[in-house]
């Protein structure tokens, strides 16, 4: 029977990441660092002599795409983050693992998970220090208030002399938030634990970011210098926006929350005369986010 412990990689490498629409708790998305903390077998007891295997580890974030500037929906398309790969038996295998998408009934780590997406991938030696990114066939659409927990789940290895370690990638630059992990058969870690209080393992902190895409709210800066007037309106409301702003679309919402498309001119005016007199919501789409701004309607 293997020994297993928890184990950092003693391994180093570098690489930069470079990517759009990503959301990340890493202060820097360079791979520095190595592979994660992680349940692994180390039979000679001595990190490095190539008799290493990695067991059972799932390493999570968790993403409130909200808190990234995001409003209306968010739409989940992938992760990104890295691998790192030790092949010590020299076979070349290769490793089948899942990237899991969650939602969860209480803030996480707290509550129930229900999976709401996966993908299934396969890694060798050739993606060692290499970026993964990891696609979703078909993109989640969920409200950008919604915590989404990305995660990576690696079954275990083999032992010698078939032996091999793989394990998440990352960086100790920093990080907003903790990074998880997982290992129910080799360490008996069955809830998601945050990495800093299994032991001394300072800075191991996951590159692993959550990939998607939606509408970001306007600066606060930008969405002083916006404005409506006449407000109350009868008939015709114009729209102030900064030079730099282009209006590409607005919405006008009642107060039971049904939303109306209106046309904005190339003036910057909007036609309210086919309104009902109330109280409205105008969420104005521009190049640089959603802003959204009460009107009555007399």
């Amino acid at each position: 029977m293997k020994k297993i412990t928890l184990l950092a990689a003693a391994f180093a490498v570098s690489t930069f990441m470079n990517a759009q629409d990503v959301l990340s708790h890493s202060a820097d998305n360079t791979f520095t660092d190595g592979g994660g903390v992680a349940c692994a077998s180390d039979p000679d007891e001595t990190p490095g002599t190539g008799d290493e295997s990695t067991s059972d580890n799932i390493w999570y974030r968790n993403y409130t795409p909200s808190d990234f500037g995001y409003t209306g929906d968010f739409n989940i398309e992938g992760a990104n983050f890295f691998i790192q790969f030790s092949d010590f038996s020299g076979n070349n295998p290769t490793h089948d693992y899942t990237v899991r998408f969650y939602i969860s009934s209480a803030a996480f780590p707290g509550g129930e998970l229900t999976e709401i997406g996966s993908i299934a991938l396969q890694t060798s030696v050739a993606e060692d220090e290499v970026l993964v990114e990891a696609r979703l066939e078909n993109a989640i659409t969920l409200p950008a208030t919604t915590e989404i927990i990305v995660a990576v789940d690696m079954p275990d290895a083999p032992e010698t002399p078939d032996n091999y370690d793989v394990r998440v990638g990352i960086n100790g630059a920093g990080q907003n938030e903790p990074t998880y992990l997982t290992s129910v058969d080799g360490c008996g870690i069955t809830t998601p634990t945050p990495v800093a209080s299994l032991g001394n393992f300072p800075n191991n902190n996951a590159v692993l970011d959550l990939v998607g895409s939606g509408s970001l709210a306007l600066d606060s800066a930008i969405a002083s210098q916006v404005s409506l007037y006449p407000n109350p309106v009868n008939d015709v409301l114009n729209v102030t926006v900064p030079s730099s702003i282009q209006i590409e679309g607005a919405t006008m919402y009642n107060i039971l929350g049904k939303g109306t498309q209106v046309e904005v001119s190339a003036n910057n005016t909007i036609n309210t005369s086919s309104l009902a007199s109330g109280v409205y919501l105008l969420t104005i789409n521009t190049n640089e986010g959603n802003i959204t701004k009460k009107v009555v309607k007399q």
